[in-house]
């Protein structure tokens, strides 16, 4: 190790190392996994503060240590849970846009139509006639056809 990291008093260096993982978090995107392995550096450098004696061999024995329950804890609870997340409407664009109000383009034909959703045009069907200029909420989808039905008028 370099001489002058040999100098450095260990509680500075991980919470030093501590708050350059965090920032990586942040530089990242929100992953939470940086988060968790700063956690295992803050943590030697709490018990370095409180025992001002802790060789560099414990301090990295001791972070060492913490980074596999911190992989798991990351693994088993923050990443499964933004799978999850992802995965529900991951690739129906249609779910994305449940509870969107709209504004008909075209009146509807045997129920069904066309709606534009920011730029592009989206098949529609509804349960009763709708005409041009009506407002519509989005609530489902089925495949890449919107379910939509008659939105109350504003008064």
């Amino acid at each position: 190790m370099p001489e002058f990291l040999l100098s450095m008093d260990p509680f500075w260096f991980w919470l030093c190392a501590g708050f350059v993982l965090l920032a990586l978090e942040v530089l990242v995107g929100g992953s939470a996994f940086f988060l968790c392995i700063s956690t295992a550096a803050f943590i030697p450098a709490l018990i370095a503060l409180a025992h001002p004696g802790l060789s560099w061999l414990w301090s990295f024995t001791l972070f060492a240590c913490l980074l596999l329950p911190a992989s798991l804890v990351w693994r088993r609870f923050i990443r499964s849970g933004q799978d999850a997340k992802q995965g529900e409407i991951l690739n129906e664009r249609g779910q994305r846009l449940v509870g969107s109000v709209l504004i008909l383009d075209e009146d509807s034909v045997d129920l069904k139509g066309r709606v534009r959703v920011d730029g592009s045009s989206w098949p529609y069907e509804c349960a009763q006639g709708l005409r041009k200029g009506d407002r519509v909420k989005v609530v489902g989808s089925r495949g890449i056809v919107l379910q939509v039905e008659k939105y109350p008028a504003e008064d």
